[in-house]
C-alpha cells in the first residue's frame, strides 16, 4: 500500500501557475520592443560609421599638419618667413598656401585638401630601405586602423609620411617626415606624431593628441604653449664634447623634472631635453619613453637620411 504523506498530497494538489492574458500580452510586447530598438541602434551605428570615419580623417589630418607646422595650434594654415618664423598663410588652390595677414580658419576641405597635398604615408623595413604599401601588397587603410594601438614601430614594415614643401605638384621637395609616436602615460595610452626635418635629427614640431591624463597636470602635452618647446630640439642626443655618433647615440627627446636650463645648464644634453610639467612626473616619464621606444626602431632610416642630408 503506498503511503503519500500530508505535505506531499499538498504539492501534488497545488495548481500550476499560469500566464493570464495580460501578461503574456506584456511580455510579447517587451520582446517586440526590445527587437524594434535594437534595430534601430543597429541602423543609426551603420548611418553614424561613415560620418564618425570622417570625423577620425580630419582629426588625424590636423594633428599630423600642427606636428609639421603647416597648421598652427589654434587651427589657422601658416607658412615660414625667410627668417624661419611662422607667419599666417591661406589656401589658394591644388593644396597651397601663401602668406596673408589675417588669421584664417579654414574649412573642413580646405584642411584636408593640404593634408593630402602635402603628407604622403609610405613604409620602411628594418634596414630602413624605403617601400611601400603597394609593394609589400599591404592594405592601407587596415594596416593604419590594425596598427594603431599596438604601435607601427613594431612591425617589421613601419609606417612614415612625408611631408613636401609648399611647392606644388611639378617641383615635389621634401620639407620632413612624420613619425605615429604611442606610448604609455600615467592612466592610459598616449598617442601622437612628431615630425623632424630631412636630415633626421631637428625636429620641426609635435603633437600628442589622444590622452586621458589629469586635466591641467599630465594632460598639457596636449598644450600648444608646452608643445612649443620641441622645435629645434635634437632627437639623436649629442656627446659630452658636442658630437653625435648616429649609430650609437641614445634616441629620444628627455622630459625633465623641472626646467632644462636648471638641470641641464648649456650642456649639449639640453639640446634633446625639455621642461617638464609640475605635478606630472609620471606622464613626462612615459612620453620620454616612448620617444626612446618609437626613435629606436627607426635608427636606420634616421641614420640613412642623415648620410644623405650629408653629401
Amino acid at each position: 500500500m503506498l503511503f503519500v504523506s500530508t505535505e506531499e498530497r499538498g504539492l501534488m494538489s497545488e495548481p500550476k501557475p499560469t500566464l493570464s492574458k495580460s501578461q503574456g500580452y506584456t511580455i510579447c510586447f517587451m520582446v517586440i520592443l526590445s527587437l524594434i530598438c535594437a534595430t534601430i541602434l543597429s541602423l543609426l551605428a551603420s548611418a553614424l560609421k561613415e560620418p564618425q570615419e570622417q570625423a577620425k580623417e580630419l582629426d588625424r589630418s590636423k594633428q599630423m599638419l600642427i606636428a609639421a607646422r603647416i597648421l598652427s595650434p589654434y587651427l589657422y594654415f601658416q607658412i615660414q618667413d625667410d627668417q624661419g618664423k611662422d607667419v599666417p598663410a591661406k589656401y589658394t588652390s591644388s593644396g597651397l598656401l601663401e602668406k596673408t595677414t589675417e588669421y584664417i580658419y579654414p574649412s573642413q576641405e580646405e584642411i584636408l585638401e593640404v593634408y593630402r597635398a602635402r603628407i604622403e604615408p609610405f613604409l620602411v623595413d628594418e634596414k630602413g630601405n624605403e617601400t611601400s604599401f603597394k609593394k609589400e601588397h599591404i592594405q592601407e587603410k587596415e594596416y593604419i586602423k590594425e596598427y594603431r594601438k599596438s604601435g607601427y614601430y613594431r612591425q617589421p614594415f613601419k609606417l612614415i609620411y612625408k611631408i613636401y614643401a609648399n611647392s606644388g605638384e611639378k617641383d615635389r621637395k621634401i620639407a620632413g617626415y612624420v613619425i605615429p609616436v604611442n606610448g604609455m602615460g600615467l592612466w592610459d595610452a598616449i598617442y601622437g606624431y612628431l615630425a623632424i626635418k630631412p636630415n633626421g635629427d631637428d625636429v620641426i614640431g609635435i603633437s600628442w593628441y589622444d590622452q586621458k591624463e589629469t586635466p591641467g597636470l599630465g594632460a598639457n602635452i596636449s598644450e600648444p604653449e608646452w608643445q612649443g618647446q620641441f622645435p629645434g630640439k635634437l632627437i639623436f642626443q649629442e656627446s659630452p664634447d658636442g658630437k653625435t655618433d648616429f649609430a650609437t647615440a641614445p634616441l629620444g627627446i628627455v622630459v625633465v623634472k623641472g626646467k632644462v636650463n636648471e638641470v641641464l645648464g648649456n650642456s649639449p644634453k639640453s639640446r634633446s631635453a625639455v621642461d617638464g610639467m609640475a605635478g606630472a612626473t609620471l606622464t613626462g616619464n612615459g612620453v620620454t619613453t616612448a620617444y626612446q621606444e618609437v626613435l629606436s626602431a627607426y635608427r636606420p632610416f634616421l641614420m640613412a637620411l642623415h648620410e644623405q642630408s650629408e653629401k
